[in-house]
């Protein structure tokens, strides 16, 4: 799926699965950044969940580098509201592989209990997910990187990976769908992150 290329883009759809938040996203491309430059970007996600109304994205992120060789440094905030009363839930620093960078809320478990997040990059039709989850009940969070973990494996097709949900156990839902672009290459349906061990295994069809 291309991501277009502007600064902060921001949609609202609704999410496939069925996750209990609406999925919205905040991206940047940090070639808009000169030198030096350092610049803060914010979005609020409403969320239906017991432990939080609204989630709150920071993103400080700087160029490092040099006007033709740009260098980002990402630093992420997560904050949580409920009640009235807001607190960090964690932070994470990265030097992203590609300029276009971002972070989607895609929902959270059945429970409600675990919160998921896409910390995403992008280069032309390239999405490299690295999805977050947090625990609202330990306050403890992981991030994974998928990359092409998964269509690497597969037939020659022009496949991608979404990010589908998030289970009660903190496990990370992935889909790959039907390749638009080629015959012969169908749906290759589920595929569960394990983001305690970082393992990916297909899971069974339903019939």
């Amino acid at each position: 799926m291309r991501r277009l290329r502007w600064l902060l883009a921001l949609t609202v759809v609704a999410v496939a699965t069925g996750a209990h938040a609406l999925s919205k996203e905040i991206q940047f491309d940090c070639n808009e950044l000169g030198p030096g430059a350092t610049q803060t970007y914010v979005e609020t996600f409403p969320v239906r969940s017991k432990f939080a109304t609204h989630i709150h994205v920071t993103i400080d992120a700087s160029n490092l580098g040099t006007e033709k060789e740009p260098k980002c440094n990402v630093k992420w905030t997560v904050k949580g509201t409920l009640a009235g009363r807001t607190r960090v839930l964690f932070t994470y620093s990265d030097d992203p592989r590609f300029s276009l960078n971002g972070a989607s809320l895609d929902g959270t478990s059945p429970d409600g209990s675990k919160l998921l997040l896409d910390f995403f990059t992008a280069e032309g039709d390239f999405t490299g997910h690295r999805p977050v989850v947090y625990d609202f009940m330990t306050g403890s969070w992981k991030i994974r990187d998928v990359a092409d973990r998964i269509t690497r494996t597969l037939p020659h097709c022009d496949y991608l990976t979404m990010i589908q949900g998030v289970t009660n156990d903190g496990d990370v839902i992935l889909y790959v769908p039907k390749a638009l672009s080629d015959k012969g290459c169908p749906d290759q349906g589920e595929w569960l992150l394990n983001m305690k061990d970082d393992a990916i295994t297909r899971l069974e069809r339903s019939n």
